[in-house]
């Protein structure tokens, strides 16, 4: 059972969006609590990893510099651009969808994925502490928006969602180290099952605004999974001298930001149209993992097949 959800898992992602937009009710249900369902997410994530593993890569901080660089600055000036070209009207969705910082969940899904998620953890933690000085200056720089944004919201929600999780995980690796190496086959599926009630939630939520403008809904949501399809692309290759573990993390932690932030951000300073597409940009974030899984594991048969 445990193999065939962890082998799955995109499918289990792809069932909460359904989930949600079915029975918005009962997933609004899950919105108070999804900031401590992240934090149970990336506790057991953080109880896998090798801190000193975590170390050595930290230690690699030009590689660190260089892909922080991509997450916060290269990619949300290229989907701005795509999509200033191919759809002004959302542009500012874009940049905002472009500029978030990786997902906390993203740790998990390149965990799932079978990537470096030291890499993933680090990219999630150094991202988060910059995007909110990056966010509002590319706002400004680019479609002249000044924002009011907290810096100390920002801040306690990271602290909440990461600093809590990791010490808690320190600790429990510190004093039980025993009960970790007994309950460890079982993390992958356990979050797996959290990361579908991290989903509905925010899906249920803006299920009704969906379906009141249907039309426009289903056009912005497509074009944002040729923006997804972009973020992957640009992930992928900008790791390209990489082990395929890398490129998995580094085409992870760009391509899955942290999306809930960008609805809670857009939903302060902008238009009900940029909330909209924001939200809708979650479609994308939902329905893409089944894809890209699949992309990976033809990735690693290709690297595993023997060289004529």
């Amino acid at each position: 059972m445990r193999a065939a959800i962890e082998n799955n898992f995109s499918l289990v992602i792809a069932l909460a969006f359904v989930v949600g937009m079915v029975a918005p009710g009962f997933a609004r249900m899950f919105n108070p609590y999804i900031l401590y369902i992240l934090m149970g997410v990336m506790y057991l994530t953080i109880l896998k990893i090798d801190l000193r593993e975590l170390k050595a890569h930290a230690a690699n901080a030009g590689y660190m510099g260089y892909l922080t660089f991509i997450i916060l600055i290269v990619t949300p000036v290229a989907v701005f651009a795509v999509t200033r070209a191919v759809y002004p009207e959302i542009a500012a969705a874009a940049l905002i969808v472009g500029s978030l910082p990786a997902a906390i969940a993203s740790t998990s899904f390149t965990d799932l994925l079978k990537g470096n998620v030291n890499i993933a953890l680090l990219m999630t933690t150094i991202t988060s502490l910059l995007a909110p000085f990056t966010m509002p200056l590319l706002i400004r720089l680019l479609i002249g928006v000044e924002t009011d944004a907290s810096f100390t919201e920002m801040l306690l929600m990271l602290a909440q969602a990461i600093f809590i999780p990791f010490t808690l995980a320190v600790l429990t690796k510190w004093t039980v180290p025993g009960l970790i190496r007994r309950t460890k086959p079982f993390y992958a599926s356990l979050n797996i099952l959290l990361l579908f009630f991290v989903i509905i939630g925010p899906v249920g939520n803006n299920a009704e605004f969906i379906y009141d403008n249907v039309r426009k809904a289903i056009t912005i949501a497509l074009f944002f999974m040729g923006i997804s399809v972009l973020q992957h692309i640009i992930g992928w290759y900008a790791s390209y001298w990489r082990p395929i573990e890398d490129r998995v993390a580094s085409a992870t932690v760009i391509a899955y930001n942290n999306i809930t932030l960008g609805i809670v951000f857009t939903s302060q300073f902008f238009s009900p149209l940029i909330v909209l597409s924001v939200v809708l940009y979650e479609v994308a974030w939902d329905l893409m993992p089944m894809p890209f899984q699949f992309v990976v594991r033809r990735a690693k048969g290709w690297h595993a097949s023997p060289k004529a």
